[in-house]
C-alpha cells in the first residue's frame, strides 16, 4: 500500500517538475525575448561572422522555438573597424552549427530573410546619407564552410522592379580593401542610385512589373574573379508620354567590366537594339545603338529634351550611333559619338518635310551634324550644323520656297518679310547662308549670305528674277548689291501703253533698322516703273506714285529713309527722266507729257515735285507740286506756246480756233476737288483767231458774197491775255485784253471749273465804218458790248446793253496802247 502511494506521489512530483520546467522555460524565453539574448551572445556571433569576412553589428537577439535566433536592426560594414556602412536589415534569422553551438562556438550556417527591408547608404563613409531601399526581401543565405557562401532564390523590390538573385561565392575577406576599391564602391552606389532615381520617373504595369534576374559567382577577395549575369524584362513602361511595349536586356559583369550583350526595346513606331560595355575601374565605356523608336518622345522621356514643340514625325525614324563615354565622380557623362539619322514625314515648326537625314558627331556638349539634308517635293536644303549648349552655328544651301522659313521667324521682322512672298508658276529659290542662333533666346540670331528668287511675288509685285547679298539679325535686315527684274505682264501701265514685259533695277542697299522702325534705301537706279519698285518696301507710298503713268519705264534713281510707322518720318528722294511720254490727270483730264523729268521728294505724308519739265500740247511746261497727303495740293506751273486747239480737244471745248497759249498758274486745292481750288495766274493767247469783227458794218455780208470769201470784210482777233484769280474753283478776270490794228477788246467774267459754266462780258472799241453807228453814244461812240453765258463747250454770245467798264478797261478802250508783242515770260 505504501509502495502504491509512493509511486503516485513520485508521478505527481515529476509532473510538477515538468510543469515548472516548462513554465520556467516559457518565462525564460519571454524574458529573453523582452530583454534580448545576453550581450556575450551578440559579441560572439559578430566575432564569428567577422571570421567569415562579414562585419556586422546586431541591435538585439531573440530566440523563437522552431525558428531559431532572430537578429534585429543589423548593420553591415565593409571594414572591420565598422566605419563604412554597407547596408541595414531590420530583421534576419540565424542558424548555427548545432554541434559547435553545444561547445559554445557560434558558427553561422544559414541566414534567412523573410519579407524584410534592406537599406544601403549611398555614401558608405556617411551612414546618414541618402539610402537605397529594397522592400519585401526574401532570401536564404547558406554558409556551409570552406569559405563558401550561397544565396538561393533571393528576391525583393527596388523602385517597383522585382529583383531575383542567386549567388555562389567564396566569402572570406582577410584583408582591408585598398582605398581605390573603397572609393569605387561609393561611386558604384551613387551610379546605382542615379539609375534608380531615373527608374522612379517611369510608370510600370502594376500587374506585370519589370523583373531583373541576377546570377553571381566568384571570390569576394578577388574582384577579377567575380562573374555575374543579369537579365531584364519589362512590358508596358511609360514615361513622359512615351510608352515602351517591351524592354529586354542581357548583361554580364566580370570584375569591373559590365557588358550589355543585348538591349532591345519596342514601341508603337519601331524598335531599338544595342550593345554596351562599361569599365567600373576606369569609369568609361562604349555603346552601339540602332533605333527606329519614336524619336521626339524618346528624347523627352529619356533625356528631358522637349522636341515636340518643333519636331514631330509621322513616318519612319532610324537612328544609328556608335559612342564612347566616361563618367566623372558625379556620374556626369562626357560623350563622343558618331552616327546617322534618317526620318521621313517630319514636321519642323509645323513645316512638313518628306525626309531628313544627317551624319552625327557628338563630343561632350558639342553636336555636329554633317551632310544634313532636308527634302520636300518643292526643294531641299543641305547644311552642316554645330550645336554647343544653346548656341548653334549653321551653314546652309537651300532651294526650299520662302514659306518654309517663315515659321522659324514668327513675330520677327524677317518673318514679316518672308510672309510677303508668294510663288508663281515655275517659282524657285536659291539661298546660301552662314550664321548662328540661340535655342535659349529667340532674338539672338544672325546670318550672312546671298539669295536668288525666280517667278515670285513680293507685296503682290511680280518679279521674274531677284538676287542680292544679305546680312540679317533680329535688329537689322540688310539687303545689298541686288538686282531685281520686274514682270510687267499684268501691270496696268504695260497693258495701257503696250509697254515692255520686264525691266531691271539695281539696288545698292535696302536696310531695315528695327530699333528705328525705318527702311534705309540707298542707290536704287535703272529704267523701271517707280510704283512697283517702291511697293517692295513701302506699299502705301507706292500708291501715291501710280498717278504718274509713264508709257515706258523711265530712268529712275532714288535714296532715302522710309518710315514703316505712322510717325511721318519718311524722307525719300526719287529722280526720274524719260525720253518717252507719260500721262498725268490734271483738272480731271489726262494730259500727255513728252520727255518728262523731275525731282521727287517724299517727306512724311508730303510729296514734293521739283524741277518738273515736260512737253505737252506741242509746247513746254515746267513747275513744282507739293501734295500734302489727302489735305492739299499746291502747284505752280508755267507753260509756253501750247497749242490752243489741242487743249480745247483735251478739255472738250467746241471750237476750231488755233493759236498758242503762254502763261502760268499758282494754286492750292484738295486732291480731286476742283471746287476747292484757290489761286491766280496769267494766260496769253497769240497767233489765234479768237473771233472776227465785220469792219464794214451792214455791208460786210454783201462784200463777202461779191468776193466769194467768208472772211472778207472782217478783222480777226489773234492775240489776247488776261490775269485771273481762282476762288473756290471759280476763275475770275477783270482785265481781259485783245486788240488788232483797229480794234480794242476788254472784258471781265468768270468760269466755274466744276461745271464749266461761263459768264463773261466783252466790250469792243471800234474805228472805221462800224463806228459810225455809235456816234450818238458819246463819249462811248464806237464801243459795243457782248455777253457770253452757258456751258463752256457751247457758249451763247449776245449783244448786251452797254455798261460802264471799270477804270482800267475804260482807259484801254478809250486810249488804246499801240500794238506790242506780249512777253511770254510774264
Amino acid at each position: 500500500m505504501f509502495h502504491l502511494h509512493l509511486k503516485q506521489n513520485l508521478r505527481s512530483i515529476g509532473f510538477l517538475l515538468i510543469l515548472i520546467t516548462i513554465m520556467s522555460s516559457c518565462g525564460l524565453l519571454w524574458w529573453v525575448n523582452q530583454v534580448g539574448l545576453p550581450e556575450p551572445w551578440r559579441a560572439a556571433i559578430e566575432a564569428e561572422a567577422a571570421k567569415q569576412g562579414v562585419h556586422l553589428k546586431i541591435g538585439s537577439l531573440s530566440y523563437f522555438p522552431f525558428r531559431g535566433v532572430t537578429a534585429s536592426d543589423v548593420l553591415f560594414f565593409a571594414d572591420e573597424e565598422c566605419e563604412r556602412e554597407l547596408s541595414r536589415i531590420e530583421r534576419l534569422i540565424l542558424n548555427f552549427d548545432q554541434t559547435k553551438l553545444v561547445r559554445g562556438e557560434f558558427m553561422i550556417t544559414k541566414v534567412q530573410l523573410s519579407d524584410a527591408r534592406v537599406s544601403m547608404p549611398i555614401d558608405p563613409e556617411r551612414p546618414d546619407s541618402e539610402m537605397l531601399e529594397m522592400k519585401q526581401v526574401n532570401a536564404l543565405v547558406s554558409m556551409p564552410g570552406n569559405r563558401r557562401m550561397e544565396v538561393h532564390d533571393a528576391s525583393g523590390v527596388i523602385a517597383g522592379i522585382e529583383v531575383e538573385l542567386n549567388a555562389q561565392m567564396m566569402g572570406y575577406q582577410q584583408k582591408r580593401p585598398p582605398a581605390a576599391d573603397r572609393s569605387q564602391d561609393g561611386q558604384r552606389r551613387r551610379m546605382v542610385a542615379s539609375v534608380i532615381k531615373e527608374i522612379k520617373k517611369w510608370q510600370f504595369d502594376e500587374n506585370h512589373p519589370p523583373r531583373i534576374k541576377i546570377n553571381v559567382q566568384g571570390d569576394l577577395n578577388d574582384r577579377t574573379s567575380l562573374r555575374a549575369s543579369v537579365s531584364l524584362k519589362a512590358n508596358g513602361m511609360n514615361r513622359g508620354g512615351h510608352s515602351l511595349h517591351e524592354l529586354k536586356a542581357d548583361a554580364e559583369l566580370q570584375g569591373n567590366l559590365l557588358t550589355i550583350t543585348s538591349l532591345q526595346a519596342r514601341d508603337a513606331r519601331g524598335k531599338l537594339s544595342g550593345v554596351m560595355d562599361y569599365n567600373g575601374e576606369t569609369r568609361d565605356g562604349r555603346a552601339e545603338i540602332s533605333s527606329s523608336l519614336e524619336l521626339s518622345k524618346l528624347l523627352y522621356a529619356w533625356f528631358g529634351y522637349q522636341a515636340g514643340a518643333w519636331f514631330a514625325s509621322r513616318g519612319t525614324q532610324q537612328f544609328d550611333l556608335e559612342a564612347s563615354f566616361k563618367l566623372d565622380e558625379k556620374n556626369r557623362p562626357t560623350i563622343e559619338a558618331i552616327g546617322k539619322i534618317d526620318c521621313s514625314k517630319v514636321s519642323l515648326k509645323g513645316v512638313l518635310f518628306d525626309r531628313i537625314s544627317s551624319s552625327i558627331s557628338w563630343q561632350n556638349e558639342k553636336i555636329f551634324l554633317r551632310d544634313l539634308v532636308l527634302s520636300r517635293h518643292d526643294g531641299e536644303a543641305r547644311a552642316k550644323l554645330l550645336s554647343e549648349g544653346s548656341k548653334v552655328r549653321l551653314a546652309l544651301h537651300s532651294t526650299l520656297p520662302t514659306a518654309v522659313y517663315e515659321p522659324f521667324f514668327t513675330h520677327q521682322p524677317l518673318g514679316i518679310v518672308l510672309r510677303s512672298f508668294s510663288a508663281r508658276k515655275d517659282a524657285s529659290v536659291d539661298v546660301t547662308l552662314d550664321g548662328s542662333f540661340n535655342l535659349a533666346d529667340r532674338h539672338d540670331w544672325s546670318y550672312k549670305g546671298h539669295g536668288f528668287v525666280k517667278n515670285v511675288n513680293y507685296h503682290g509685285v511680280p518679279v521674274n528674277h531677284a538676287n542680292c547679298q544679305f546680312a540679317v539679325d533680329h535688329h537689322h535686315l540688310d539687303f545689298y548689291d541686288g538686282t531685281v527684274i520686274f514682270n510687267y505682264d499684268d501691270y496696268s501701265m504695260k497693258r495701257a501703253f503696250d509697254g515692255p514685259r520686264e525691266a531691271t533695277a539695281k539696288v545698292g542697299r535696302i536696310r531695315y533698322v528695327a530699333d528705328r522702325k525705318m527702311v534705309e534705301v540707298r542707290d536704287v537706279h535703272g529704267e523701271f516703273w517707280a510704283a512697283p519698285m517702291v511697293r517692295l518696301f513701302a506699299p502705301k507710298i507706292a500708291d501715291s506714285l501710280e498717278v504718274y503713268q509713264f508709257h515706258r519705264p523711265p530712268q529712275l534713281s532714288g535714296s532715302g529713309d522710309v518710315d514703316v510707322t505712322p510717325q511721318g518720318r519718311t524722307n525719300l528722294k526719287v529722280d526720274f527722266k524719260s525720253p518717252n511720254a507719260a500721262t498725268y490727270t490734271f483738272l480731271g483730264k489726262p494730259i500727255i507729257m513728252q520727255k518728262p523729268e523731275a525731282n521727287v521728294e517724299i517727306k512724311g505724308p508730303q510729296v514734293i515735285v521739283k524741277n518738273l519739265s515736260f512737253s505737252a500740247f506741242d509746247g513746254d511746261v515746267s513747275g513744282d507740286f507739293i501734295a500734302q497727303g489727302n489735305s492739299n495740293l499746291t502747284a505752280n506751273l508755267k507753260w509756253s506756246e501750247l497749242q490752243f486747239l489741242k487743249i480745247a480737244n483735251t478739255y472738250d471745248f467746241k471750237t476750231q480756233i488755233g493759236g498758242e497759249m503762254t502763261g502760268y498758274i499758282d494754286f492750292i486745292m484738295k486732291p480731286g476737288s476742283v471746287s476747292s481750288m484757290q489761286g491766280n495766274g496769267l494766260l496769253a493767247v497769240h497767233s489765234s483767231e479768237l473771233f472776227s469783227v465785220p469792219i464794214f458794218g451792214p455791208i460786210t455780208p454783201l462784200l463777202r458774197g461779191i468776193l466769194g470769201d467768208k472772211r472778207a470784210g472782217s478783222e480777226r482777233v489773234k492775240d489776247a491775255y488776261f490775269n485771273f484769280q481762282i476762288n473756290q474753283g471759280i476763275v475770275r478776270t477783270d482785265d481781259f485784253r485783245a486788240m488788232t490794228s483797229s480794234l480794242v477788246f476788254t472784258g471781265d467774267g468768270s468760269l466755274d471749273l466744276s461745271n464749266q459754266m461761263l459768264d463773261m462780258t466783252l466790250r469792243m472799241n471800234t474805228r472805221g465804218l462800224l463806228g459810225l453807228i455809235t456816234l450818238p453814244l458819246r463819249p462811248f461812240y464806237g464801243i459795243f458790248q457782248f455777253r457770253g453765258t452757258g456751258p463752256l463747250r457751247k457758249t451763247v454770245w449776245e449783244n448786251a446793253p452797254f455798261t460802264p467798264p471799270n477804270e482800267q478797261q475804260k482807259q484801254v478802250l478809250l486810249d488804246p496802247p499801240k500794238a506790242k508783242v506780249i512777253d511770254e515770260s510774264e
